[in-house]
């Protein structure tokens, strides 16, 4: 991999606050929940992919942290339409105008108001809410965030909608808890629909029921994408 500078890589985002203010916003987590739900209906609305939601959807926005996934996955990420966002030392092309990256700063969550900042370690599914918080995103919506494993049979669990994750530890899912504690502190000023099984939110909506009580027309996955593209100066 070729060293570039950070400066020279990370672009200012500043243009990116509330530039999607109150545009609807899908979260695809990995959990084994997202086996069992057609994503069809949210293809053209803005949807923001953390780490693996292929081949379940192409997303507006691929997010990721971990190198790791890019050395596994980079013939298949090379491929999607979506604009990648990347920590940066995580992989990609820097010289496509696909990717752009973040620096990953600090331990726990927060809100940095600078959308080239995300805040935490531990869970990519905080870093996804920020950005969509930062973006102005409203409402919301959680899928495949479930923190927790499909019991196959006695001992046996399923990690991911696609199988075993090899890169789970004995701290992934209580980072993960932590992060969904942290979208939830964040009720009072979005709302939020959680579409997956987990213990943090009181409610478990279907997607159907969320795509009911939305009133948006989507604009399709090039719109948003280029609107991103366009303030990243």
């Amino acid at each position: 991999m070729t060293h570039i500078n950070a400066g020279k890589v990370v672009k200012k985002l500043s243009k990116w606050i509330d530039l999607l203010k109150d545009v609807p916003v899908f979260l695809i987590g990995n959990g084994p929940s997202l086996e069992d739900i057609d994503l069809s209906p949210i293809a053209d609305f803005f949807t923001i992919g953390i780490n693996r939601p292929f081949p379940k959807i192409d997303p507006t926005v691929l997010i990721w942290q971990d190198l790791a996934l890019w050395t596994q996955e980079k013939s298949k990420v090379k491929k999607l339409q979506a604009l990648k966002f990347v920590r940066f030392g995580g992989g990609g092309q820097f010289d496509n105008k696909d990717y752009i990256f973040f620096h990953l700063k600090g331990k726990d969550s927060s809100i940095s108001g600078d959308p080239s900042i995300l805040m935490g370690r531990g869970s990519s599914g905080p870093l996804s809410f920020q950005l969509a918080y930062m973006l102005g995103c409203n409402p919301i919506v959680l899928l495949g965030m479930d923190c927790k494993y499909k019991e196959l049979k006695p001992g046996k669990y399923q990690t991911d909608y696609y199988g075993i994750n090899p890169m789970h530890r004995s701290h992934t899912l209580p980072n993960c808890r932590r992060g969904l504690k942290f979208m939830k502190n964040h009720s009072k000023h979005r709302i939020i629909y959680n579409c997956s099984p987990n213990h943090v939110f009181d409610k478990n909506y279907s997607l159907e029921k969320v795509l009911s009580k939305i009133d948006y027309k989507p604009e399709g996955r090039e719109f948003y994408k280029e609107k991103l593209l366009q303030n990243a100066k």
